[in-house]
Formats: structure tokens, C-alpha cells, sequence
């Protein structure tokens, strides 16, 4: 039995969510078909107020894995994560959101890496779809093309966060929401570190996670092959901001009231949370700096550089005007802090609201790190069949390399010449490719 748990340390999916019902059933399917013998799968529902209590319970008939957790008492989305974490056994963790989900022998993969690594700390490109109805009418699947493994030097990471600021478009960040996997040994170091033995320090779970535990860790790993695939649904908690109907503001607004006591970095004026990836990325820096012998290093963010970034994040976003003037208020006090009101009012008067306008997505795309597909193209409608999508598409585009279409191309016309194909051979040839 140690033999055993040598080899197969337990992995553990945490999914804290709120009405997430429909999405989860495809979710905790990508997790209920892994095969990893010592495999756990703890929900926990923050007072869902449609059926995913029920959908999760009908999934535990089915799959004793599945723990439960369902609160009476509206925690929020920091608190359920903590909950969730707190939960979860010596091992290795990742987390999910509702609507997002595992690739297939995922978890083999993580533990091979992890063990001929030797670290703790597990980070990857997940592949993404697009639910449909989110900006078009058909969804799209979007899976990286590139392979390999290698070791990130996490003060490089955090030197480069300081600077680009952000976090989100980082596929190298480490957090273990949806992209990564932990040691439970690393997430116990960082709870140390903090005075009331809590692991986030921020209102939004995902970043802060890969800031902090880049910072725990000389280096980590880092592969190109999707593990995980992110799913961006109307139900999204990032999406109800940009969004102007009446229950996306609302859940936005509710969003803000539950961190009303959990301000930014001081350094950040002690404005309230701000969903703009710049100043996110800001705020886990500087409270991950913070933290009682943190040994994570970076250099002091440039504030002008930040008000910069972040005015062009304003610029490109769909945000309402409303939303935009509450941005600008908390830019504002930012720049104040640092003396810096000269130049927010130079940004003010030249920076220019970009006018876009989403367009259907068609076909297939190809890049020099992903393809994109339409996802009505090949059928797709939910995050488990995504998934499977996504596996067959990686492993696919790792075998056709350039040399195999050489040789292809090669070995038909070796053939025509050698056959003299005319008339109906030919027919009759191309019939049979």
C-alpha cells in the first residue's frame, strides 16, 4: 500500500461554485472519467439557487469520489475557495470553475511530470472553448499546437509580472486555477505566512495563486501540452462585468459589495477591488510581498508604468460608461497617492476609446502556438466533449509535423512517376486516397 501511494500520490479537483448547472454535469464528467487510481473530487456550492446541488448529488451515486459541500450561508468567491482548499488531503490540488474541465489521463501526466521534475509546482497553456451563444451564435475551440517540458525560474516570472502586469495573458503564470497543479506542501507554507492562516489574500482566486507560489519555489515546471481546458460561458464570473443586462450587473455589484473589506495594496490607494488585470496583477505583487518571510522577489513597480497599462486596458475593454468612470475613479486616487496627477490627466485627454466589433467566429485557424476551430464545425456543444476534442486535436497536430507532409507529398507523386498513372489509372488512383 506505500509502494502504492508512492506512486500515485492523491490529486485532488476542487470546484467552489455558484449556479453553475448548466455546465457542471460536462465538468464533473471530465473528471469522473479518470482513470488515476487515487483521484478526489470536492464541490463546493456556495447557495446555488438552481440545480446544481441536484446534478452534483446525481453524479455521486455514480462516483463515490465526489465529496459535497453545499452552504446554507452565502461565503463568496474567496471564502468557498479557502473552504474548498481546506478540504483537500496531502497530495497535489487543482481547481476548476463550473463551466471548465480535465483532459483526458490528465492526472498521469501531472504526476509524471511532477515526479521526473522533481518540484511542486506544475504550470500549462490550457486549451479554451468558447461556449456557444457567448459571442457568436457557434462556439470555438482553441487547443495549443507546441510540445515540450521545461523549467521556469521563478524570479524571471516575477520579474516580468512586474512589468507587463498582466497575469491573464501569461501562459507561463503557475496558478492551479484551470492551468496548474500544487503541492498541498507549498499551499501550507504560504497559509503559514499569513497572519490568519488563510491562502488568499485577494477577492479573485486565480492570479494571486500563481504569483504567490511562484515566489515559494526556485523554479518550476512548465509543459506545452493542455492538461485542463477553460470553459468561458455567460456564466463566468470575469464576463458579468462587461456585461450590461440587469443580472450581470447585479451579480457584478454583489461581487463588490462581499470584498468591500478587502481593499487593494495601500500602495494601490486602498481603492476598492478592480477588475482590471493590470491592477489585479498589482495587488497580488504587492500583498504576496507582504506575507511574513515571502522569498519572492521582483523589482518596485513603475506606477506610471501602471497607470499607462491601465488606461489602455480601459480603452480596449467593452466597458459602460458607468463602469468606465468607476476605473478612472480608482486610477485617479492611484495617481494621487503617487504624485503622479500630471500624467493621469495627460492618459485623460489623449487616450482614445477603441470601437469594436465582435464577429462570428468561422472555420479554422492555425498559429505558431494554437489552432482555432469552429466549434459547430466539428459538433461541439459542451466542455466534455471539448475535451476529448481538444486531446484528439493536440496529439494529432504533435504527429503531422512538417517532414511528415514532406514525405506524404513525396511518396504520392514516387508513386505517379513510378506508375505512369494516365487516363483511368489515375481515376481510379485518386479514388483510392
Amino acid at each position: 500500500m506505500n509502494n502504492f501511494l508512492t506512486n500515485y500520490p492523491l490529486f485532488t479537483v476542487i470546484i467552489p461554485l455558484r449556479n453553475r448547472a448548466d455546465y457542471l454535469l460536462h465538468t464533473l464528467q471530465t473528471c469522473m472519467e479518470q482513470d488515476y487510481p487515487n483521484f478526489e473530487i470536492i464541490v463546493s456550492d456556495d447557495c446555488s439557487s438552481d440545480r446544481s446541488v441536484e446534478i452534483t448529488q446525481e453524479c455521486i451515486k455514480r462516483d463515490p469520489r465526489i465529496k459535497l459541500f453545499a452552504h446554507n450561508q452565502n461565503l463568496g468567491m474567496r471564502d468557498n475557495f479557502e473552504f474548498a482548499l481546506a478540504q483537500v488531503r496531502p497530495g497535489y490540488v487543482i481547481a476548476l470553475g463550473g463551466d471548465d474541465g480535465l483532459m483526458p489521463g490528465c492526472l498521469y501526466t501531472m504526476n509524471d511530470i511532477l515526479s521526473s521534475t522533481k518540484t511542486e509546482l506544475l504550470t500549462w497553456p490550457s486549451s479554451t472553448f468558447i461556449y456557444p451563444g457567448m459571442y457568436a451564435e457557434s462556439g470555438r475551440l482553441m487547443v495549443s499546437r507546441r510540445k515540450g517540458i521545461k523549467l521556469i525560474k521563478s524570479s524571471d516570472f516575477l520579474k516580468k509580472m512586474s512589468v507587463n502586469l498582466n497575469y491573464n495573458s501569461d501562459v507561463e503564470c503557475p496558478m492551479f486555477y484551470i492551468k496548474g497543479v500544487v503541492s498541498t506542501k507549498l499551499i501550507d507554507i504560504v497559509k503559514k505566512r499569513n497572519p490568519d492562516n488563510r491562502f488568499y489574500s485577494c477577492p479573485t482566486p486565480d492570479g494571486f495563486s500563481g504569483v504567490v507560489l511562484a515566489g515559494e519555489v526556485k523554479y518550476y515546471a512548465f509543459t506545452y501540452e493542455p492538461l485542463s481546458i477553460l470553459g468561458s460561458s455567460p456564466a463566468s464570473q470575469g464576463v458579468n462585468y462587461l456585461r450590461n443586462d440587469k443580472s450581470s450587473v447585479e451579480e457584478s455589484n454583489r461581487f463588490f459589495e462581499q470584498n468591500v473589506k478587502t481593499p487593494m495594496h495601500e500602495l494601490l490607494a486602498f481603492q476598492p477591488y478592480s477588475p482590471l488585470i493590470t491592477l489585479m496583477t498589482a495587488d497580488y505583487l504587492l500583498k504576496a510581498r507582504d506575507l511574513d518571510g515571502w522569498p519572492g522577489v521582483f523589482p518596485d513597480l513603475d506606477f506610471k508604468n501602471l497607470l499607462n497599462k491601465g488606461f489602455k486596458e480601459l480603452s480596449d475593454a467593452f466597458y459602460s460608461e458607468d463602469r468606465i468612470h468607476r476605473e478612472l475613479d480608482i486610477l485617479m486616487a492611484i495617481a494621487s497617492r503617487h504624485g503622479l496627477m500630471n500624467y493621469f490627466n495627460y492618459l485623460l485627454k489623449n487616450t482614445n476609446r477603441k470601437k469594436y466589433h465582435i464577429r462570428e467566429f468561422r472555420g479554422i485557424s492555425i498559429g505558431p502556438r494554437s489552432l482555432g476551430i469552429d466549434s459547430s464545425f466539428v459538433k461541439i456543444t459542451n466542455i466534455r466533449d471539448a475535451s476529448n476534442a481538444s486531446y484528439t486535436l493536440y496529439h494529432l497536430l504533435q504527429s503531422l509535423s512538417i517532414k511528415i507532409f514532406f514525405s506524404m507529398f513525396y511518396q504520392t507523386f514516387k508513386y505517379l512517376f513510378k506508375s505512369r498513372i494516365t487516363g483511368d489509372k489515375f481515376t481510379k488512383f485518386i479514388k483510392q486516397i
